[in-house]
């Protein structure tokens, strides 16, 4: 007779999802006894998981700094659910779905914030935000059984069939979970400056929630999706946060705001999942080529491990037809692949199939467990950092990069004062460290005149608004030399060299943070005019902290220029992955001779240019530098 309940109770479970807790169902057996079955419903009405993304390709952690939205309110695509300082710069959390905030599930200030981890739940509707006041995210936890029916250790296949209880699984209205993304190709972790959105607070498609500070600069983290931040996961001044840590939680219904008022990662279930079994969950994963968290691709992972930046929309359309978009060449900004060269490629008759298995990325066990704990001290810290920010326990020290950092503080009497390096700092040390020791550079220099480019210059700036600079001539005489010697525009990738057909050139500005290398995209087809009001509208940025991801991710040729400092001459470091980098000294007047001997005054200027030998040969460096001194010496041809 109880079988036959449970049989009826599965038939009619669509029903029994909406009941209220506790109600009682008479269910009539063969014999028709009625049966009294007490039915807690665990589901919670529709919602999402936002998990951190990876808001650089190297991004492992990132800290909140601040939310810019707040449980309630709106979010749509593009709104910036929160600040999340990276280990470039502080970005902005862009959401990519519409919907209400529900529950932020890692709050304002929390560091060492994983990519994956969950940090806050959006709804779709605003009346279910406040399903989701006591959400608490489990999943990263086991699956536990259920306590209502305990069974004996020897009936196993019906205990996995039982779906799990209140008890042992949180339900929550649907939500996002907003991750860290990758917001530069070298980006690892990120601190979260500052959050933009409060909990409650509307967020829409290109908001942005918070600020991150990453490697290169603090970027604005822009949401992609509409609806409400119901919870910030990760407080703001949170540093180290790894790619994919969940910084918020957006809800597409500002009624769901209030359910997530005490979510938090280990106790939250997705009502749609609640019945999947082990054995599916696994399957699926090994069906998913890509880093997924809660249907949110963060980014694609090639074989080669080498991450891969797809649209939305590309990926989706590669996953219906199979392709590994690794073989698919992008078109899209900075060389990010859009739906079109996926269909581009499927044309083409070549279609190499994902390789599904060597494709998974399953964290290990140990990394969920250390998400639960960040969890559990994000909680803590939040209310603590409230009372005081002098006391810190010492297991909250101890912790993985889990703490608000502390401003240096000058001891009366030392001589000297230590200051705290900042991920930006950091990742400059790293990256240069690397250039240095794995990159065999050399070195070629060479004297140009620029007695034409200045009075070319002097004429030009008399007929426009927008000053031109010597450099915005060296920028488009240094793309059209690319464009010449394309070996010079070429990156090393471990088992092939990669061309460019643009020249997208690196600017090197220097900034309180550090040095930050906005780039002038396609920089050969652009005018004088054009480059110099593009230079100057991404220095100001650069100073101000107010660059875009896109503004400096990539770049083929990087130009550092100290004239005007007074530098005669100089040798840089290559920013890899590029493979060449020019160093430009001062303009100076010099003494040389003449057609007949005698001397003569002209202006001339030394520039450098460093080359990575496993791509650009000395012969390929010297035509280059012989093209760019043809291109600066007659400046007529940069107009053309």
């Amino acid at each position: 007779m109880l079988k036959h309940a449970l049989r009826v109770m599965q038939v009619f479970r669509p029903k029994l999802l909406h009941c209220t807790p506790l109600q009682t169902l008479a269910i009539r057996g063969p014999l028709f006894t009625s049966i009294p079955v007490s039915y807690f419903c665990t589901q919670l009405p529709k919602h999402k998981k936002l998990a951190m993304p990876a808001l650089s390709p190297t991004m492992e952690t990132g800290n909140i700094q601040k939310y810019l939205k707040k449980v309630g309110d709106p979010i749509t695509a593009g709104d910036v659910l929160c600040e999340v300082e990276t280990d470039k710069a502080t970005v902005g959390f862009e959401m990519q779905d519409e919907g209400f905030l529900a529950q932020i599930l890692v709050p304002e200030g929390s560091k060492g914030v994983k990519v994956g981890q969950l940090v806050a739940v959006i709804v779709p509707k605003q009346s279910d935000v406040s399903s989701f006041a006591n959400y608490k995210d489990q999943s990263n936890k086991q699956p536990e059984q259920s306590n209502v029916d305990s069974k004996p250790a020897s009936q196993p296949q019906q205990s996995q069939q039982s779906p799990p209880s209140a008890a042992s699984v949180g339900t929550f209205p649907k939500h996002s979970k907003l991750g860290l993304p990758a917001l530069s190709p070298t980006m690892e972790k990120g601190n979260l400056m500052k959050w933009l959105v409060k909990e409650g607070d509307k967020i829409s498609p290109g908001d942005v929630i918070c600020e991150i500070e990453t490697d290169k600069a603090s970027v604005g983290f822009e949401v992609q999706e509409e609806g409400y931040i119901a919870k910030l996961m990760v407080p703001a001044g949170t540093k180290d946060i790894k790619l994919g840590t969940i910084l918020a939680i957006s809800t597409p219904k500002k009624d769901n705001v209030s359910s997530f008022a005490n979510y938090t990662l280990e106790g939250a279930t997705v009502a749609q999942t609640t019945q999947t079994k082990p054995v599916q969950q696994q399957q699926q994963q090994q069906q998913q080529p890509q880093i997924i968290i809660n249907d949110t691709p963060i980014q694609t992972i090639s074989q080669s491990g080498q991450r891969i930046f797809a649209s939305p929309l590309a990926k989706e359309f590669a996953k219906k037809n199979n392709v590994a978009l690794e073989y698919v060449r992008g078109t899209g900004l900075d060389g990010s692949i859009i739906k079109k060269d996926v269909e581009r490629y499927l044309q083409s008759g070549s279609k190499p199939e994902v390789q599904q298995q060597q494709q998974v990325v399953t964290p290990p066990q140990q990394q969920q467990q250390q998400q639960q704990q960040q969890q559990q001290q994000f909680q803590t810290q939040a209310t603590q950092e409230q009372t005081t920010q002098q006391t810190v326990p010492p297991q909250v020290k101890q912790q993985s990069k889990a703490t608000t950092a502390t401003k240096p503080v000058a001891i009366e009497g030392n001589p000297y004062v230590d200051t705290e390096l900042t991920n930006m700092r950091q990742t400059i040390a790293a990256r240069l460290l690397e250039s240095k020791t794995t990159i065999p550079h050399y070195y070629l220099t060479m004297t140009v005149t620029m007695d034409k480019v200045l009075k070319v210059r002097e004429e030009l700036n008399k007929l426009q608004k927008v000053k031109i600079s010597v450099n915005d001539f060296i920028i488009k005489a240094s793309a059209l030399a690319l464009k010449d010697i394309p070996q010079a525009n070429s990156q090393w990738h471990g088992t092939f060299i990669r061309k460019f057909a643009n020249a997208d050139i690196s600017i090197a500005v220097a900034t309180d943070a550090g040095l930050i290398t906005p780039i002038v995209f396609n920089a050969s087809s652009k005018g004088l005019g054009t480059i110099a009001s593009t230079v100057k509208e991404l220095a100001d940025k650069a100073k101000a902290n107010k660059l875009k991801p896109q503004e400096f991710i990539g770049g083929t040729f990087t130009i550092s220029n100290l004239g005007m400092f007074g530098i005669d001459q100089f040798i840089a470091v290559i920013n890899p992955p590029q493979s060449a980098i020019l160093a430009v000294g001062k303009t100076s007047k010099r003494f040389v001779p003449d057609e007949n001997g005698q001397p003569k005054v002209e202006n001339q200027m030394d520039v450098t240019l460093s080359c990575d030998h496993r791509v650009v040969d000395g012969a390929v460096g010297a035509q280059w530098l012989q093209r760019f001194k043809f291109y600066i010496e007659d400046p007529n041809t940069l107009l053309l």
